[in-house]
């Protein structure tokens, strides 16, 4: 659990949660993550470069589930996979990771 009071600020305890939930499950097909935060409901969208696949899915169901477990109960998350194929990517409250575009 993160030292942070969850009561206090959830933004930034989701902000905090995000960043060390995605520590090893980020690969060379995830492009970007962005989270956002309504009232008890917590969102996470992960862009992929490709079509997502089950394991992609997966991993970010894993992030997700240590998120949620950063927060007191009554809060919910839900998770969406995207593919860049369906458009460019759309930021909810912040950034929770984004590769460098080096085109």
């Amino acid at each position: 659990m993160l030292n942070v009071s969850v009561l206090e600020n959830p933004a930034i305890t989701l902000k905090l949660s995000i960043q060390r939930a995605l520590v090893g499950e980020v690969t060379h097909r995830l492009h970007s993550v962005t989270c956002g935060l309504r009232r008890h409901v917590i969102t996470v969208r992960a862009y992929f470069f490709e079509a997502v696949t089950p394991g992609d899915v997966e991993r970010i169901q894993l992030v997700c589930a240590q998120v949620i477990a950063d927060f007191p109960e009554g809060y919910l998350i839900e998770e969406e996979c995207r593919s860049l194929n369906e458009g460019d990517p759309e930021t909810l409250d912040f950034w929770g990771f984004q590769r460098a575009d080096e085109s």
